[in-house]
């Protein structure tokens, strides 16, 4: 559904492929068609520069609740956090009393899922380095969520979270040791 503003270049190429091939037919109604696909090529790249799809949307917002957790700041993530999951919050405390996320930790991906009638599920993979508070020790994890985002006054907000194991995808413990 937003494949055109997530990745416009498949589209992009194939109108400018079409272009070339009228180009190369060279009758004047080709080269009037090629100017067509040349200039709707442009429409879809700028439509696709415009428009913010969701998946954009929320990949802001995690990245966002990233930042609050590598600055130690549960005001900017709670913020982010639906008011309908306040237990989000006080596992995000949790979290960050246990550790310190470092600056090279990074999110790698975010995959729209699927659609629900309550909001959007959205695959996130991250990884870096932490270090838990109780040995100062810093370990390289890879992390990999399956989320549920919910449109609170007009953004996209965290409802749900679901730790996986980034290896098979199966449900794990959210404060595990690995």
């Amino acid at each position: 559904m937003y494949y055109l503003t997530d990745n416009p270049w498949p589209i992009i190429i194939v109108l400018g492929g079409l272009a070339v091939a009228a180009l190369v037919l060279g009758a004047p109604a080709m080269r009037k068609l090629a100017l067509v696909f040349c200039v709707a090529a442009g429409l879809v790249y700028v439509a696709a520069d415009l428009i913010e799809s969701p998946r954009e949307q929320i990949e802001v917002a995690a990245n966002k609740i990233l930042d609050g957790f590598q600055n130690e700041d549960l005001l900017a993530i709670g913020a982010l956090i639906s008011k309908q999951s306040p237990q989000l919050i006080d596992t995000a405390s949790h979290g960050l009393s246990l550790v310190s996320i470092e600056d090279d930790f990074h999110i790698r991906s975010v995959k729209l899922k699927f659609e629900t009638s309550d909001g959007l599920v959205v695959q996130i993979r991250a990884n870096g380095n932490v270090k838990e508070h109780t040995h100062s020790m810093t370990q390289r994890t890879a992390e990999y969520w399956e989320t549920t985002w919910v449109r609170e006054s007009g953004n996209w907000v965290l409802s749900k979270a679901t730790r996986l194991n980034p290896i098979n995808g199966q449900p794990r413990a959210t404060f595990d040791s690995n």
